[in-house]
């Protein structure tokens, strides 16, 4: 069945080519068909081609301002290379001292206690002695030894001291008030002032240019030619008097 068809369909396709080629108008074949049955469906052909892009439109109304965007600091850029040194700078001024290291304070610690052992010594020659006041950091003392100007000088120095010698009124004040206590206002106590050296030049026992005196009226006088040394009266005015005369001695301690 199936090759007579296909040989029908061949001798129709035949004729209608003839007729073409002879120019006349092609007649109706009678083709053999059951009726009530559907053909069989064709295939899909193949999609055509894309079209082409047509004409750019005409370019729209500007847009409104959009909405201000937050203002946030983006992260720090990569460093850059350094730059070359600049100028060297003026000095600046010195900073604070720095605390005293541990042997600094070791030496000030040592340096204190000889000090204080130095006044603990000076108390107890001081208070070793008959008679004696504190004027200022100075004590006046006195043990009722008596000598000639020299020894004077001499005892003293031997105590750890020097020969009294007032450098102000309150001091002067204040040795007068020991020689009155101490029963010796009579006897003239010698005081450090000599012009053994150059006569009517009074000088302290260093031979230093006195500041401070309290010379009696018309005195030193320098009597008969042999008054060189100086002498406190029981009225606090002072006197010259003979460098040889055995006199009481008194001294003075510094206590700084």
């Amino acid at each position: 069945m199936a090759l007579l068809k296909l040989f029908l369909w061949a001798l129709l396709l035949l004729q209608f080519a003839l007729q073409m080629l002879d120019g006349a108008e092609p007649q109706n074949l009678n083709c053999p068909t059951y009726g009530g049955v559907p053909g069989t469906p064709g295939h899909n052909g193949l999609p055509g081609r894309d079209g082409r892009d047509g004409k750019d439109g005409a370019i729209g109304p500007k847009g409104e301002k959009g909405e201000s965007g937050v203002s946030v600091q983006g992260p720090p850029g990569k460093a850059g290379p350094s730059g070359p040194a600049g100028e060297k700078g003026e000095r600046g001024p010195p900073g604070p001292q720095g605390s005293p290291g541990s042997e600094s304070v070791l030496e000030s610690l040592k340096s204190e206690i000889q000090q204080l052992k130095a006044k603990i010594v000076t108390i107890e020659k001081v208070a070793s002695v008959c008679h004696f006041r504190q004027v200022g950091q100075k004590y006046y003392i006195t043990d009722g030894v008596v000598g000639t100007f020299d020894q004077g000088l001499q005892f003293c120095k031997d105590f750890g001291g020097t020969m009294v010698l007032p450098r102000t009124s309150a001091e002067n004040q204040a040795l007068l008030k020991l020689v009155v206590s101490s029963g010796l206002s009579s006897k003239k106590p010698y005081i450090g002032v000599t012009d053994r050296e150059t006569e009517g030049r009074f000088v302290d026992t260093e031979g230093k240019q006195l500041t401070f005196t309290n010379w009696g009226p018309g005195q030193p006088d320098d009597y008969k030619g042999l008054q060189d040394c100086g002498v406190i009266e029981d009225s606090g005015l002072w006197d010259d008097g003979s460098c040889g005369d055995i006199r009481p001695i008194m001294c003075e301690i510094d206590n700084k």
